[in-house]
């Protein structure tokens, strides 16, 4: 793979590709392209869906993996045969991505306001799939009765405030230099892409997000949760 393209240009949505490989898995039928538009599903963020445009063939992607560095487009087997060094062109389901760009980029906002709010939480885990989406931290903290209105409050005027959304690529010093208290451990020697809403400090992250808080529209704070020692905030993007 030489290209994962939607790092760099997450609002393009249709691009030219060439087939390198093809195969069956326990997924199904899929793509090895040199070069892809397509989000494959990880770091909590559900894969695109879209079609892959052939001469004579119209292949729908369904699902999409990153498998020993090789993204794997899964298409629905419609009995057409696939040629090798094909060019094709593909087409992302836009509406899709903006969603879970929405929901992936909340997330990170719900963790950081969360972290400010209480410092004895420290994100852990995120699961950005719309309708069953949470954060999920380290640390426990006292769930009041109005805790649901006042922290969803806290997000509203965060976005309120409009804050842009940015990814970069910082160096592993820089990254460890910004943010020593990670509760994971980052690799060494190598730059980290992440992600970066204004006034809160980068973390590391793979995903697709907005360009602007506003962008999110409306957040719903669905319920918290405490487990042991772990606390997880449920919500929705609407």
């Amino acid at each position: 793979m030489n290209g994962l393209m939607y790092r760099e240009y997450p609002y393009v949505f249709k691009a030219q590709a060439q087939i390198l490989q093809h195969g069956v898995d326990e997924r199904g039928m899929y793509l090895i392209l040199d070069q892809s538009l397509f989000y494959p599903q990880g770091g909590g963020q559900p894969a695109d869906q879209g079609a892959i445009h052939a001469i004579n063939a119209v292949y729908q992607v369904f699902d999409v993996r990153k498998i020993d560095e090789a993204v794997r487009h899964y298409i629905v087997d419609n009995g057409q045969d696939v040629c090798r060094d094909s060019a094709v062109t593909l087409q992302v389901d836009p509406c899709r991505r903006l969603l879970n760009s929405k929901f992936h980029t909340a997330g990170h906002l719900i963790a950081a306001v969360a972290e400010q709010l209480f410092p004895q939480l420290r994100a852990v885990k995120g699961h950005q799939f719309p309708g069953e989406a949470y954060v999920e931290f380290d640390g426990v903290i006292d769930i009041e009765d109005d805790f649901l209105t006042s922290f969803s409050a806290s997000v509203q005027d965060v976005i309120s405030r409009n804050a842009v959304v940015k990814t970069t690529t910082l160096s592993s010093e820089a990254m460890h230099a910004l943010a020593d208290d990670l509760p994971y451990a980052l690799a060494e020697d190598t730059a980290h892409r992440v992600c970066h809403i204004e006034g809160f400090p980068p973390v590391p992250c793979g995903g697709t997000h907005v360009r602007t808080l506003q962008d999110i529209s409306a957040l719903c704070i669905k319920k918290c949760k405490r487990k042991k020692n772990r606390t997880r905030i449920h919500y929705e993007v609407l």
